[in-house]
């Protein structure tokens, strides 16, 4: 039971790594295996039917031959002890080598065997050979056939051959026997006194038999070549509309939604699908056009009137009673609406990014310099927490970039790393050369980003929710305008990684425009 247990399991292990193999697979593939297989499958059992009925139609064929063979010659039972003419009569009839084509055993009723032919074989016994029949319903009288010339005058095989009539009242039964050198088909042929074995050397049916085997063995893994072949090149035309599908999609972005489907006549099912998904993208377009217009002029609209109250506040706070109620109030109102004008200016720089329109005065920007003075800034934020800010910048080439928007990016980064850390933490920054790039790192030692929130955390307003945030740390607008940013200018922004205690952002930045 155990070893049925373990080789259970073995088979079940086999099965599911196969499983997986063939869900690994592409659909292109899976397509021409199962062609090939369901083809196998069928090619096989047509030739196993075509076997099994040559096989079956040779060994009737030569059933048949020994039957006509017994109804000519009955002289082969009726020599009544002269059977030693019955090898000469073999020879004249099939030639000197008649002793591996054709071989003859008489046996009386009792089972006493009263001749064998010169080339009975030595591994066929013959007292032992069940040569048992059953009577037959109907019987069978032959003879007076064999060797009678003109006149009538006898030239038979023995006495009884030339106008001797045998009658055959026993049914037929066959047999094949394997011997080391060949394969006979004995068929027993009996009367009430005499059993006739005649056999016949069946080497030479086998053969075509294996012969006809072989060449479907053959024939067989070029045919599921040719079928897996044209399944893979079948599959490749009908997977042709999905392939075309995928590559549009992949260019389809906020900046390239215009991108369409190009119309496919292979198949209707196929030119409906992208109808479909044609008419579909023009609506995501529209919606995603008016969205983002929307943005940037509600935006834009929203600047001039925060602008005056900005004005106002500044004013009505000067105007005010230092130390009381109003100057207070005057004070986190004008906050609040510069905090406003930093969100209304993020969200202005987002919807142009998303159309493809943020605007860059490119020139050759020395980072290394602009970080310099960014990290003066955020000594002072810093001094606050009592954090440490450990820098390794080195001259670098020069980026083609827009300073402002550049600044504005990095020191949000600068920023994050500040606000999101512990007291008397670290702040590390560091700058590299790349081949055609420059490698902008900067880490801090805060809580970390959860893992559940690692993906999300450049989605606009997304803010972790298990994360300890000062107060007034922003709406979540930060990073995700850092990134789009650093896109614009041909670059990237990634989190390389984040885990209690350490949490590092990667900037790329080409050298080359």
């Amino acid at each position: 039971m155990a070893d049925w247990d373990r080789r259970s399991d073995f088979g079940l292990r086999i099965s599911g790594f196969a499983l997986r193999i063939f869900d690994a697979m592409t659909s292109r593939l899976k397509i021409a295996l199962l062609s090939a297989a369901v083809s196998g499958a069928v090619l096989a059992g047509f030739a196993w039917a075509t076997l099994a009925l040559v096989a079956r139609q040779k060994l009737e064929s030569v059933d048949t031959e020994i039957r006509s063979l017994g109804a000519r010659h009955p002289g082969w039972i009726g020599s009544r002890g002269n059977y030693q003419r019955l090898d000469d009569a073999l020879e004249f009839i099939f030639g000197s080598g008649h002793q591996d084509q054709i071989i003859l055993l008489v046996k009386d009723v009792n089972g006493t065997v009263l001749h064998t032919s010169s080339g009975w074989p030595k591994e066929l016994d013959p007292t032992t050979l069940d040569c048992r029949l059953e009577t037959n319903p109907e019987p069978v009288t032959v003879g007076g056939g064999l060797g009678r010339g003109p006149g009538g005058a006898g030239r038979g095989l023995g006495p009884g051959a030339g106008g001797g009539q045998v009658t055959f009242t026993k049914q037929p039964r066959f047999l094949s026997a394997r011997t080391a050198d060949t394969e006979w088909r004995l068929g027993m042929l009996g009367t009430d006194q005499t059993t006739l074995v005649i056999g016949l050397n069946y080497a030479g049916p086998r053969a075509e038999i294996n012969r006809l085997r072989n060449n479907f063995l053959l024939a067989l893994p070029v045919a599921l070549f040719l079928v897996g072949f044209g399944g893979w090149l079948v599959a490749g035309r009908a997977l042709r509309p999905l392939t075309v599908i995928a590559d549009t999609a992949e260019r389809v972005t906020a900046r390239g939604l215009d991108q369409r489907i190009p119309e496919s006549r292979e198949s209707p099912e196929a030119a409906r699908v992208i109808h479909v998904l044609n008419h579909m993208m023009d609506r995501l377009e529209a919606s995603f056009r008016q969205a983002t217009r929307f943005s940037a002029d509600a935006s834009h609209e929203i600047k001039t009137p925060l602008a005056i109250m900005q004005g106002e506040l500044e004013n009505a706070l000067q105007a005010a009673v230092p130390g009381s109620p109003e100057q207070q109030l005057f004070s986190n109102l004008l906050e609040e609406t510069q905090r406003l004008k930093v969100i209304t200016r993020s969200l202005l720089l987002l919807a142009q990014a998303d159309a493809g329109q943020l605007k860059l005065a490119r020139q050759p920007v020395e980072l290394s310099t602009e970080l310099k003075a960014m990290i003066e800034d955020a000594r002072v934020l810093a001094a606050d927490s009592r954090l440490t800010l450990e820098t390794q910048i080195e001259p670098q080439p020069p980026v083609p970039a827009d300073p402002a928007l550049l600044r504005t990016a990095l020191f949000n980064l600068i920023g994050n790393a500040i606000k999101y850390n512990h007291p008397d933490g670290k702040v590390s920054l560091r700058l590299q050369a790349m081949p055609d790039s420059v490698e902008f790192t900067i880490g801090n030692t805060g809580p970390g980003i959860p893992p559940a929130d690692q993906p999300k955390i450049f989605e606009r307003f997304y803010r972790t929710q298990r994360m300890e945030r000062p107060r007034g740390d922003g709406i979540g607008l930060g990073l995700s305008l850092a990134r789009e940013i650093i896109r614009a200018h041909g670059g990237e922004l990634t989190l390389k990684e984040s885990r209690p205690g350490w949490t590092e952002f990667v900037v790329t930045l080409p050298t080359h425009r």
